[in-house]
């Protein structure tokens, strides 16, 4: 994954090999990356950005004894690129979410923008799936009226995951459909509300105007772009205008196991300031998780000397220590410094080895009583079954486990609300049954009591002749 990408920056840490950084090496490298990023769809004002901030930095550098060129290309290229993710912040969706739940402040909506053919109504699966698995009710609004078999594709994906959908016509409104779940959500409690909408073309103005007014209508808390990380440079091109109609708060790159450029994920970063929140992986519902920067720097240099965290939190380390502090943990001698650098993809797997697996350990492992040196291989296996998914295989297979235990417990909850909605109705139905018994018991009564009168009635109406009556009548 990623290799074109991981190509261009490791050929321009490689390519200036002299004592000092002069402007004309310095071109001929940055005109080479330009070129590299360009092809792994790098927007231009981000190949433009970088390369400035490069040449600024680099130019007239002279390197100490013991120093390479390629060492100091290599932490400026991390720095930039980790600067990009750091300007672009994190948003961690499930914690937000949490913290209006705790605070009673009702229902926690979220709108997915995006064009045609993205993958936003199984995005919007995958989210749904991913928020259940953290103990969080989920309700989905169809508010996509204008495209046929949008609103089935959607009620059966809610079918699949046992959720809640609310929808219209064909034509309707959208911003009637993210009311109508959004108060539907308020009367049931419902912790999150996910709007799907309709995909639209970016150069479309009355619906992007559209777009506009959803977001005014229902006011969501969070708007997510969902964009194609297989469209290159058209998923930048949308990102932009998306963002200058809506100002959404964070991105979701989908098909990012199949892209092998990465450049998308750098320039939606870099243009919008919005960070990547979830990448998807997959065609399943659990094929959706979280995009971690510093694993992504990671994938790219093989290494990652620049943490996204440390950037965003206090200024990055001075160089000297930080390019001092590997030796000393990876072994003692001080000569393995350049090493990292001339190999930055191959080196990372002996030092897990010597760290991790000792000669005995592939024996000795189950037998001895300390279990740490076990779960690290056993981890490795599965992650490399699963290289595809590059850096984000470790995070998959974490979450997996994690999910088995978050279905779990939803079952259990599910299980819980069935009994008690069972019990509802059975009171409801005995409460009817004895209505039913009362009025029937009344209506006997005054039926009884009809009868009653109606025959002393006819008694009154009697006539009783005596003896001498009947002698007379006789006669």
């Amino acid at each position: 994954m990623f290799d074109k990408l991981k190509n261009a920056f490791s050929s321009a840490a490689r390519s200036i090999g002299q004592k000092e950084i002069t402007e004309r090496v310095l071109d001929d490298t940055l005109l080479d990356l330009q070129i590299a990023l360009l092809e792994s769809d790098v927007a231009q004002e981000v190949v433009d950005d970088l390369s400035k901030k490069l040449k600024q930095e680099l130019l007239g550098v002279k390197l100490e004894k013991g120093q390479e060129a390629g060492a100091i290309i290599e932490k400026k290229l991390q720095e930039s690129v980790a600067g990009i993710f750091a300007r672009a912040g994190r948003l961690d969706l499930v914690s937000r979410i949490k913290a209006k739940k705790e605070a009673k402040q009702g229902p926690f909506s979220i709108v997915f923008l995006g064009i045609n053919g993205t993958g936003k109504t199984t995005t919007v699966a995958k989210v749904a799936n991913l928020l259940r698995k953290q103990g969080l009710s989920v309700v989905v609004a169809a508010g996509d009226t204008h495209r046929a078999g949008a609103i089935e594709q959607l009620t059966e994906h809610a079918q699949r995951l046992s959720l809640k959908v609310i929808a219209q016509r064909y034509g309707a409104d959208p911003s009637a459909v993210g009311r109508d779940a959004l108060d539907y959500a308020r009367k049931h409690y419902i912790d999150v509300v996910l709007m799907d909408t309709a995909g639209r073309m970016q150069t479309s103005k009355n619906l992007m105007d559209e777009m506009g007014k959803i977001v005014r209508v229902v006011k969501p808390d969070v708007k997510l772009f969902v964009g194609d990380s297989l469209a290159g440079n058209d998923t930048i091109n949308q990102a932009r205008e998306f963002f200058q109609y809506t100002n959404f708060d964070g991105a979701i790159l989908t098909k990012i196991d199949a892209d092998a450029k990465g450049g998308a994920a750098i320039s939606i970063s870099h243009l919008t300031a919005k960070p990547i929140i979830y990448v998807g992986v997959g065609q399943g519902y659990d094929d959706m998780i979280p995009f971690d920067p510093d694993r992504f720097i990671e994938s790219l240099f093989g290494k990652a000397e620049v943490s996204v965290q440390d950037l965003m939190s206090a200024p990055p380390p001075a160089p000297g220590p930080a390019a001092g502090e590997e030796p000393k943990v990876e072994a003692p001698p001080a000569a393995p410094v350049s090493t990292p650098v001339s190999a930055p993809i191959e080196e990372p797997e002996p030092r897990e080895e010597r760290d991790f697996s000792p000669p005995p350990a592939p024996v000795q492992v189950p037998k001895p009583p300390p279990p740490p040196p076990a779960p690290e291989p056993a981890k490795a296996e599965p992650e490399e079954k699963k290289g595809r998914f590059g850096f984000f295989g470790r995070k998959r297979e974490e979450d997996r486990e994690e999910g088995k235990k978050q279905d779990e417990r939803q079952r259990k909850e599910d299980e819980k609300r069935r009994q008690e909605e069972e019990k509802r109705k059975k009171k409801e139905e005995d409460e009817r049954r004895k209505r039913e018994e009362e009025e029937r018991k009344r209506r006997e009564k005054e039926e009884k009591k009809k009868r009653k009168d109606d025959k002393d009635k006819k008694e009154d109406e009697v006539v009783y002749l005596t003896d001498e009556d009947i002698e007379d009548l006789l006669k």
